[in-house]
């Protein structure tokens, strides 16, 4: 399979999320944010593919030195040589590749969270990384602009911890802060079935509420080119309408992971979209 059909065989198989940010994204951007979520998906899916740890660490090594090559263009993953091919002119910066990496550490070696800044910090090297190198692809050309792509992929990020955090959790992945479990009530086995469902419900709704700042934090920005925001404007949209739709059913843990339907995902994403244009 050469690299180009390998990057569309990842954006079919992704989160519908990724899809439609592509879906709603200028067609002169498109080529180069494909290439960039195929090498974010490939590093992504070293967690679910290594079912030993160390295994999973070597991968995550040679992917740093990877990245050290693509700088250099000399690229060796034919993910990555598609994505030198297609950035090219564009100036991408390397950092956010590298948090991303360590996110998928803090996945394999399930490193606990301290703290809500620690939460932080774990949704703004997944999902702030994504968001400001998608903001760099589309040609990102103030601090503001920046800052509210990271806002965005937070966002996003956490929304996807308050849906699906209790299933991570069943899986020895816990990304609820120690902190916030102790004030709810809640050990590190975090069920609704083995603690009061009033204390898993509140967690949740901290969590959601917070996302939902972050969301709104973003969008208040002043001096942003909401047209470099396209891909975070779609996910942060769609994050937004999934915790109201999950606030509905009282946070109720047998309610997650709440989708919207795919009319509604499709109208979230392209309203979500137009604040770019």
């Amino acid at each position: 399979m050469n690299p180009a059909e390998e990057e569309r065989r990842k954006l079919a198989c992704a989160p519908a999320d990724l899809r439609f940010a592509v879906l709603f994204a200028p067609r002169a951007q498109r080529s180069a944010l494909t290439a960039l979520l195929a090498v974010y998906l490939e590093m992504r899916e070293i967690l679910r593919e290594c079912s030993d740890a160390d295994v999973a660490r070597a991968k995550l090594g040679w992917w740093r030195e990877e990245i050290a090559r693509l700088t250099e263009h000399r690229a060796r993953h034919p993910l990555t040589i598609r994505l030198d091919q297609q950035v090219r002119d564009a100036v991408l910066p390397t950092k956010p590749l590298y948090e991303i990496i360590e996110s998928v550490a803090t996945d394999i070696n399930a490193t606990p969270l301290h703290d809500f800044d620690d939460v932080e910090k774990y949704c703004d090297q997944r999902g702030g990384a994504l968001t400001e190198l998608a903001a760099a692809l589309a040609g990102h050309r103030t601090p503001a602009t920046l800052e509210a792509a990271r806002l965005l992929g937070r966002s996003w990020q956490l929304a996807d911890i308050v849906l699906h955090g209790l299933a991570y959790a069943e899986h020895g992945r816990i990304y609820f802060a120690s902190d916030d479990l102790r004030k709810h009530g809640i050990d590190r086995h975090v069920s609704g079935a083995s603690h009061s469902l009033a204390g898993v419900r509140a967690l949740l709704e901290d969590y959601a509420g917070r996302a939902r700042a972050l969301h709104t934090t973003a969008l208040a920005q002043t001096g942003v080119v909401w047209s470099d925001l396209g891909v975070g404007l779609v996910l942060g949209g769609l994050a937004y309408a999934r915790l109201k739709k999950f606030s509905q059913t009282g946070y109720r843990e047998a309610a997650a992971p709440v989708e919207l339907r795919p009319f509604a995902q499709l109208w979230t994403a392209w309203r979500s979209a137009r604040r770019a244009r």
